[in-house]
């Protein structure tokens, strides 16, 4: 059969295939070693990786699942399934990417994690590789991130200049201790290092204790631990070197949090926290050190949520209603808010979604951006401290203490034109809780 040239280039276009360039932690995969492995198995992970990259995927989940295995894309937070693969296929590949990423294929009764120094449509990349295990074999997580677009200063995450201020203003008094929180895999280790880099690095002395991986902080000087050094000689060190702020590991043990709030009144030290909200925090906090301690010594806490942004070619303007407006807090002479493309489902003839907006593919969010919430421990909060520190009268504080809250940041990115109302309320919505089947 005779093929038109154009129509055959279209036809045997191939996606273009991720280059996978070495273990980040330096481990030499034996390819010769498994040969097999390698061979029925590396073209596979290069193809699911690629096709997750090409539709904007930010992570890969593989989930055994007897003869098959379930397979998730998570593009900006929502996950959408993909066709399940063979149960054989899943571990190989599974196993593939262990080796590359220099693990131990043979062990899979125990969680690991690596990464491999990857290369994609000529942009440096890491996937970042988590495997756990499980009844029907080991899931594995991918974790796929851009190099060339690393998050670390203000402007990159479109933080506002208030925020901005009100950090610095909590973390240049060279004293005190300022915490950034959110659970696990939330984000809260990019905000960080956005917090770390608000501080005028040319007018104060930064340190950093932690170990930031493949991230790079910017004028900020790494600190060079000598061995049999603890936290203590640590900061004593920093101190005569006239250290003002120091960034430190996350805080995730007492031990290591009464140190901290002993050394608040000489510097000012700045860690991630792992809890779900400032609230909890606190409470693991004064549990640890004592409200005195936290009251005394803590100047703030830093959280956020993550929002998905709306398409810059397809976004559709609209004159919100006063009422609404109002309802909000928002001033009245915001004329024009915008929203994802509203196809008429009434009209058989109307452009789909799809057609709307061609370039998105008929996904009217494309990246997604951080809302941020900032506590400080203002008088106010400081009595809240030492009362007890309830969830509901730290909220009632903050909303006294005129903080900038989650949702007062949503709405700020709302008038810009950076996403919607509707993704706001979408974002901020309670997860809805799983009811348990009748047997």
């Amino acid at each position: 059969m005779a093929h038109d040239d154009e129509d055959w280039d279209e036809e045997e276009e191939e996606l273009e295939l991720i280059l996978f360039q070495g273990a980040m932690n330096g481990v030499e995969p034996d390819m010769k070693a498994n040969a097999r492995l390698t061979r029925v198995a590396l073209i596979p992970a290069k193809d699911l990786v690629s096709d997750a990259l090409a539709r904007g995927a930010q992570e890969i989940i593989v989930e055994p699942k007897g003869a098959r295995a379930g397979v998730r894309y998570i593009v900006d937070g929502v996950a959408y399934p993909s066709p399940a693969l063979p149960g054989k296929q899943a571990l190989a590949i599974t196993q593939i990417l262990k080796l590359l990423a220099g693990l131990d294929i043979h062990v899979r009764d125990e969680a690991q994690s690596g990464g491999i120094n990857s290369e994609y449509e000529e942009k440096p990349w890491i996937v970042l590789v988590d495997t756990t295990p499980g009844r029907g074999g080991e899931r594995l997580r991918l974790r796929l991130e851009n190099m060339s677009k690393q998050i670390v200063k203000p402007d990159h995450a479109n933080v506002s200049q208030e925020m901005r201020k009100r950090i610095r203003d909590l973390t240049t008094q060279q004293a005190g201790v300022f915490l950034i929180v959110g659970p696990p895999k939330s984000g809260a280790t990019t905000t960080s290092y956005v917090a770390l880099h608000t501080v005028d690095a040319y007018l104060y002395n930064l340190f950093s204790m932690a170990d930031t991986g493949h991230r790079e902080l910017i004028n900020v000087t790494p600190y060079d631990a000598l061995e049999g050094h603890d936290l203590e000689m640590g900061f004593d060190r920093l101190l005569r070197k006239e250290a003002n702020l120091v960034f430190l590991d996350p805080i995730e043990d007492p031990e290591t949090a009464q140190v901290v709030f002993d050394y608040q009144e000489k510097i000012c030290i700045m860690a991630e926290f792992p809890a779900a909200d400032p609230a909890a925090a606190i409470e693991t906090l004064i549990s640890w050190v004592g409200a005195d301690a936290v009251a005394k010594g803590l100047k703030g806490i830093l959280t956020q949520k993550m929002v998905r942004m709306l398409c810059e070619e397809c976004k559709e303007a609209y004159r919100p209603n006063p009422k609404l407006l109002d309802r909000l807090g928002l001033p009245p002479e915001i004329k024009v808010l915008y929203r994802e493309p509203i196809p008429d489902d009434e009209d058989p003839e109307a452009p789909t979604l799809e057609e709307l907006c061609e370039p998105c593919g008929g996904l009217p969010y494309h990246g997604r951006m951080a809302m941020f919430e900032l506590l400080e421990v203002t008088d106010g909060m400081k009595e809240v401290i030492l009362e007890g520190a309830e969830p509901a009268e730290i909220k009632q504080q903050m909303r006294e203490d005129d903080a900038i809250t989650i949702q007062r940041d949503g709405l700020r990115l709302v008038v810009e034109g950076k996403t919607s109302l509707e993704e706001l309320q979408r974002t901020l919505r309670p997860p809805q809780k799983r009811r348990r089947r009748r047997r």
